[in-house]
């Protein structure tokens, strides 16, 4: 008899155990069906930069007032010359008249793929400086006016000054009587630009920046010729240093793009999911229209997700207080641990904002 009472315990024992089992399964099945109907979309977000300009300018004209008799455009042949006479060894301030211009272009085409501002290079109307001292003296509004009303634009920037020092150094190593012997070369390009922002208006002084760095190359081979192979030319270093002028300067003025990942849900609804490929074409206003008809559905689990989902449409959108809105209604609906981590993004961002707007220029 107590053999069979062990055998009926034991018994017991198993299915209990297969049931618990069983139940765990079952609950993590349910947690990961409810997980996998939050997706991830990456977004780019606008930072913006140490000097944000007011929104009453849109459109800029760039204008060149940094040349004077001191800029030439050098061969490059001459300029390698110069390094070879100088026994590799130079250290000299360059007013190159074509990487100049490149610090127009690269400006240019830096402010205008920030997406923040419409840019005109216009033709005929740089400003030849006879005299350094001319920096001192900002142009007339009258000569603002005629430009921003001849190329329909809200502001004037003007290269002011421009210059490059370039340093290079060749030297011969032994580093011990173990190893062969090893040249190394460094070239250093340090520019300088200084600029100014007008509007036509009287009221608003002309912004100035004052925008200097450094750019460098290394090399090293066991030739002297190796390593000058490695190192760029001369006129490639003063081009390169051009480049990195004219990107710093829309850096200080223009936003620059991150990468940021947000979360939505999708519902199992084939009429309410219409409008997840819509969002991945950056189609923001179309999803909104079909979340919208459902921002009222009885379910209150789906009617949380469209909520939520309405919420990052409407922040997509740049209406940050909409999006806080519509993440509380959501929040307060059917509460969900992702809500509550995306409220606090949006109130850190309205933040931000608010903090933003005083400091534009």
């Amino acid at each position: 008899m107590s053999n069979h009472r062990t055998e009926i315990y034991c018994l017991f024992g198993k299915i209990g155990s297969i049931c618990n089992k069983g139940l765990l399964f079952i609950s993590l099945c349910l947690l990961f069906f409810s997980c996998i109907s939050i997706r991830n979309l990456e977004i780019e977000v606008a930072v913006l930069p140490e000097f944000p300009l007011s929104d009453d300018v849109q459109s800029i004209v760039l204008i060149n007032r940094s040349m004077n008799m001191l800029f030439q455009n050098t061969p490059s042949d001459s300029l390698e010359k110069i390094l070879v006479k100088n026994e590799m060894h130079l250290d000299s301030i360059f007013r190159d008249s074509i990487a100049c211009d490149t610090v127009m272009h690269v400006a240019a085409r830096e402010l205008f793929n920030s997406g923040r501002f419409d840019v005109v290079i216009p033709k005929n109307e740089n400003i030849y400086r006879n005299d350094s001292d001319d920096i001192r003296n900002p142009l007339d509004i009258k000569t603002i006016d005629r430009l921003c009303q001849e190329y329909n634009a809200d502001a004037v920037l003007v290269l002011e000054t421009f210059s490059e020092r370039f340093v290079t150094k060749y030297n011969y190593q032994i580093f011990n009587y173990n190893y062969p012997e090893s040249f190394g070369a460094r070239t250093d390009i340090k520019y300088k630009s200084e600029w100014r922002l007008y509007r036509p208006d009287n009221m608003k002084p002309a912004l100035r920046f004052q925008i200097g760095d450094s750019i460098f190359w290394e090399g090293n081979s066991s030739t002297l010729r190796d390593v000058y192979d490695q190192m760029p030319h001369v006129k490639e270093s003063l081009l390169g240093g051009a480049m990195a002028a004219g990107s710093n300067l829309a850096s200080h003025i223009s936003p620059k793009w991150v990468s940021r990942t947000r979360n939505f849900f999708s519902t199992g609804i084939k009429e309410i999911d219409l409008a997840i490929p819509l969002i991945y074409n950056n189609k923001w206003d179309e999803a909104t229209s079909i979340w919208s008809k459902y921002a009222n559905i009885d379910s209150k689990r789906i009617r949380a997700k469209v909520e939520f989902n309405l919420a990052l449409a409407s922040e997509m959108n740049g209406n940050l207080d909409l999006a806080i809105d519509w993440g509380l209604k959501s929040y307060k609906t059917h509460y969900n641990y992702a809500i509550e981590g995306y409220l606090n993004i949006l109130e850190a961002n309205r933040k931000v904002k608010m903090r933003e707007s005083k400091k534009r220029y």
